[in-house]
């Protein structure tokens, strides 16, 4: 201020503060990923037993059933917003939903007909976890507890996108899995492995991925999860299921925890956007 009294070269500066959000995760019982989140994330499971209600409960895997019975054993946790409160649809079911939208899938079906050869079909579980259960079709009658899915012969890798409705796409990790061709299945206990994709937004086929991963949680009302794609050799995707509990590698533990922790940066009504 000069000796007139009149403001000169004054500048005034706005800060806001947020405080920061109150998170806790719910999660299958002796889960080693909800175990890593908790401890890298310094996030902790709801209990009941607080007297600040947290902004957000974050669900790492409990489907309707188990997240009908953790509301009834909390009923103080009804009223609060989740993160990826509906999860836990049928692997078939879901994979036909997403083909009704348009979206690039293997033919599904729960039984073959006479035409269809048992060579071009594997046979999955409904409910699966780790790629167990999957083998080449031996029968053709509908399975109990299983579905048909068409084998894709000429895939070169299968493609995982981690992705975050609260991160920008391109912030999505790729990776690609790899395995024998000997093998049905590209799960661990077979052999099958991880590489992280690097600077994926420079190629088409990841683009295209990030874009469907989007879709899928759309669809499904979902604010984050593990999709799986296959990479056939004219470099064609087709989704084949979504994971919404991803068990931890040595190559995704630390995606989750940077995730969830950057939640911690947002405001209560930025992140109530990605809640139900």
């Amino acid at each position: 201020m000069d000796t007139t009294g009149n403001a000169k070269n004054v500048v005034v500066t706005t800060v806001r503060y947020y405080k920061m959000i109150n998170i806790k995760l719910i999660g299958k019982k002796g889960s080693n990923a909800c175990k890593e989140i908790r401890k890298g994330c310094n996030i902790r499971n709801y209990t009941g037993k607080t007297r600040i209600m947290p902004d957000i409960l974050v669900n790492y895997g409990l489907n309707k059933d188990r997240l009908a019975t953790f509301f009834k054993l909390y009923p103080s946790a009804k009223k609060i917003p989740v993160l990826n409160r509906y999860v836990g649809y049928s692997k078939f079911k879901v994979v036909q939903r997403a083909s009704s939208q348009d979206v690039t899938a293997p033919k599904t079906k729960l039984s073959l007909n006479m035409k269809d050869k048992k060579t071009d079909w594997i046979e999955k579980r409904i409910n699966s976890i780790g790629g167990k259960g999957i083998c080449l079709a031996r029968r053709k009658g509908k399975i109990p507890g299983k579905y048909y899915q068409q084998f894709i012969k000429n895939r070169i890798y299968e493609l995982r996108v981690h992705a975050f409705k609260w991160l920008p796409q391109d912030k999505w990790s790729v990776q690609k899995r790899y395995g024998s061709n000997d093998e049905i299945a590209w799960n661990y206990s077979n052999g099958g492995h991880f590489s992280t994709v690097h600077n994926p937004k420079s190629y088409d086929i990841f683009r295209e991925a990030w874009k469907v991963s989007d879709k899928i949680l759309t669809m499904l009302g979902m604010s984050f999860g593990a999709i799986d794609f296959i990479v056939n050799n004219k470099y064609e995707l087709y989704f084949i299921e979504i994971n919404s509990a991803p068990g931890f590698t040595e190559l995704s533990k630390q995606i989750y925890i940077d995730a969830f922790n950057s939640l911690k940066n947002f405001s209560r009504k930025q992140v109530l956007k990605f809640a139900r």
